[in-house]
């Protein structure tokens, strides 16, 4: 395997500071588990390019997708994903992140806690950093991480009964990719469609999310009342459902249920403006 720094992977330092703060409970030392809390709440909470890494990180390293297809698709969305992040941004959060542990914890305990899958978490870091131009890589190697995390990722998903919800795995990048896949011979989705899946599910924008789908529900709203003036009474009656509920989308929390609504509501946009 190629070198790799394990202090500047952010899936791995997200692993070592949970197992940190697991065996400070054990050994019941209160105060470095809450030392280990505050900075994991510190730098990986949401508008963080070092959350953006570990998301994909933990999504290409503990998603399976139970498909070969699914996982190319899978691997190729991180790829745009990565490219897309701020590299600037990113190392300096691992910066000031690394100094912190070192600071507060101690480097020597933090680094030195066993993380399972290492191989896996040190080659999608490397991945994610030789597809950003910030690693050099051979083709041999970069083949033989790609085909180790489709691997991982082409598996059969554990059953239902044995999952625990986990809103740490990445399950968006998964969806974009599989519902790229699934509409490959099929209707595609609209030009908005993609913009507002990316920005939830890539780039965890939810202030563009908010705006696009407000902005949605206003046209789409704006539509239905126009053509209420024209249609006959059941027809008016429904429309004025529609636009009681598109009017309660608006002022939902940005979730995936809401991006999953929005996506329709788009769709009837779409259907309406070509009436």
């Amino acid at each position: 395997m190629a070198r790799h720094n394990k202090k500047r992977n952010s899936g791995l330092l997200y692993e070592f500071l949970v197992r940190t703060i697991s065996r400070a409970i054990v050994e019941n030392d209160e105060s470095k588990a809450q030392v280990s809390k505050n900075i994991l709440r510190k730098y990986f909470k949401v508008d963080t390019e070092l959350h953006r890494e570990y998301r994909l990180i933990n999504a290409l390293v503990n998603v399976s997708v139970g498909s070969e297809a699914v996982a190319h698709a899978v691997l190729e969305e991180a790829r745009r994903a990565a490219q897309n992040m701020d590299s600037t941004a990113l190392k300096e959060e691992k910066s000031s992140l690394i100094r912190e542990i070192n600071h507060s914890l101690g480097q020597d305990e933090v680094y030195s806690e066993s993380v399972v899958k290492y191989k896996d978490y040190a080659s999608a870091a490397s991945l994610l950093k030789y597809w950003r131009n910030e690693k050099s890589l051979d083709i041999n190697t970069v083949v033989k991480f790609e085909k180790v995390l489709i691997e991982n990722l082409s598996k059969a998903p554990r059953k239902e009964t044995e999952l625990s919800p986990d809103p740490d795995v990445d399950s968006l990048v998964v969806k974009v990719a599989t519902e790229k896949l699934q509409n490959k011979y099929r209707e595609k989705f609209t030009n908005e469609q993609n913009i507002l899946l990316k920005s939830y599910a890539v780039l965890q924008n939810f202030e563009k999310c908010a705006a696009i789908i407000n902005e949605t529900c206003e046209e789409t709203k704006a539509l239905l009342e126009n053509q209420v003036e024209t249609s006959d009474a059941t027809m008016s009656e429904k429309m004025s459902r529609a636009i009681d509920k598109i009017s309660q989308l608006s002022n939902h929390d940005i979730c995936d249920d809401t991006i999953s609504k929005a996506l329709q509501v788009m769709d009837l946009k779409t259907e309406l403006e070509v009436k």
